[in-house]
Formats: C-alpha cells, structure tokens, sequence
C-alpha cells in the first residue's frame, strides 16, 4: 500500500516542481506588468501616475492626429489582444470601436473614467461633429475634453485607481497611495492657475480656437471660448466676419491654436484683432507641462 501511494504521488510531485505562481491575467509574460489601452496620451499620463511601475500603457491616437475620427489600425488592434484593461473617456472612436475591440479580446475590461461626471454641452454648431454614427444620446452631444480640467482629472483619477485595484488587487495599497500622491499634485496645479488667471482683468478673459477643446478650463477659471470652426470645418466669411467682430468688442487678445489643425484662419483672425497666438495643445502628453504652458502663454500673450 505504502509502495503504491509513493508510486501515485510521483506525477503530483513532478507537477509540483514544475510550477510556477500565475501572473495577473492580462500581465506581460517577461516583465509582469499590467497591460492598459488608452485612446489619447492625457489619460496615459494619468494612468502611469497611478499604476507606476506594475503596468505597460499602449495608447491608440497618435501625435498630430484627430482624436475624434481616429481608426484604430491593424498593429494596434494586435496589440490590444494583450491588454486587460482599457480606460476609455467616451471619444467618439471609443464608443465606436468598443464592439470591435471586445471582439478581438474578450477578456478586455472597458472602463469610462468619464462615467457620471458633468459633461458640458458642445457650442452650437459643434453638435455633428461630436456624435457617433448611430447614437443619439446625451452623452454623443457632450464636451468630451474633461482632461483639460484638473477638477475633472482628479475624479477621473480616483476612477483609474478603483480599475487597477479591480484587475490587480495585489498592488492596491501601492495604487492607492500614488492616488493619493497625484491628487495632491492635481490640486497644486489647480491652485496654481487660479492664481494666474485671476490676474487676468475680467474684459480681457476671452480665447478663440479653432476647435472648441477647452471649454472645461474655460470654466474652471473664469474664461469664455469661443469656437471658430462650425460643425467641423472652416467658417464661412459671413460667419467669420461675424467671429471678428465679437471677439473685437470682447476685447479678445488670445487665440489658441492646436497643432493637430490648421493656422491659417487663426493666424488671418489675429492680424484683424490685434491678437496673438498661443499653442495649445489639448493632447500632449505631458498633463501637467502642458497646462502650465497654456496658462502662462494666454498670461503673456496680454501683456
């Protein structure tokens, strides 16, 4: 009997020798880390604040391109098939594509960071270019940039951390406590520009831009944006005419200009008025740099 049991523990034994722990579903088999999709590199900035050194970001939208009519490409799809986790902010390609994108990899969580904060309406005018094909609701019609915003951010934040702990438990008190350490920065950088644009006489806190990607700052620091596009594309003379004129009795002296759209038009509008040009960037991936820069150039460029 005792002969036998040794005989039958040979094969458990061997198994046993050979096993190793799991890695998190979703993890890099060499390296370990988490594997997390982003569509644009704001939210890669947020996410790798957060997950630190336990995950491996991929993001879809290039620099220079259109964050709203992105097409994934083929590569990146490939790439997609490793991920666990993907942070979406409700683009329009992402609502488009999550059918798509579950299908490739149906171990895929999709996430809205976005999901259940205020969302302010689109310009008149802006409405088309914002919803998906097919879909109609509320959300479609909705300033999707809520990442120019530190407000926003920081609630977004917290909705990253809470995705991380969910695929990866492991590593929750480390999640938790970059939070922790991002928020803190998140509310430095608020008070910082409130500090610059409370500065800013009140008949001189109006921006144009070309695409309106800004109206979430425009509103957390008491400024107004006013669009120069109309449903996407270049206005009409009628209609920019009628642009310049309002901006003249705002006393308008900034125009952000985005590098992924044309300056012509920008440029034609700020010799009419007077004004100056200030590179904004709603997509760059340095968050923080990024919004720093856009303060102090709007600051500058009224001095």
């Amino acid at each position: 009997m005792r002969k036998k049991l040794m005989l039958s523990l040979v094969p458990v034994l061997a198994a046993l020798a050979c096993w190793t722990p799991l890695a998190v579903a979703g993890t890099s088999a060499t390296d370990g880390k988490l594997q997390v999709a982003v569509g644009v590199a704001p939210v890669e900035y947020f996410a790798k604040r957060i997950g630190g050194n336990f995950i491996q970001t991929t993001v879809l939208v290039p620099a220079g391109a259109d964050a709203h009519t992105y097409e994934p490409k083929p590569s990146q799809m490939r790439a997609l098939s490793g991920a666990v986790l993907y942070l979406s902010v409700g683009l329009e390609f992402e609502t488009a594509w999550e059918p798509r994108l579950k299908a490739a990899n149906p171990r895929l969580n999709v996430v809205r960071i976005d999901q259940g904060l205020a969302r302010l309406p689109m310009p008149e005018g802006h409405d088309d270019h914002h919803k998906v094909k097919g879909k109609h609701d509320q959300s479609d019609e909705a300033d999707p940039h809520l990442w120019v915003s530190p407000p926003m951010v920081r609630q977004m934040a917290a909705k990253i951390a809470e995705a991380l702990t969910r695929v990866d438990p492991a590593h929750a008190k480390v999640f938790a406590a970059n939070l922790a350490a991002f928020q803190k920065e998140i509310d430095g950088l608020d008070a910082e520009l409130r500090a610059v644009f409370v500065a800013v006489p009140a008949d001189r806190r109006s921006f144009l831009v070309f695409h309106p990607a800004w109206g979430y700052l425009a509103r957390d620091y008491g400024l107004t944006q006013t669009a120069i596009e109309f449903e996407g594309k270049e206005p009409s003379p009628r209609r920019l005419a009628a642009i310049v004129a309002q901006a003249r009795a705002r006393g308008t002296r900034v125009i952000f200009v985005q590098p992924q759209m044309s300056r012509r038009t920008a440029e034609s509008i700020a010799q009419a008025l007077g004004a100056r040009l200030v590179v904004a960037d709603p997509l760059a991936a340095d968050w923080a740099v990024n919004l720093r820069a856009v303060a102090a150039g709007f600051r500058d460029a009224l001095r």
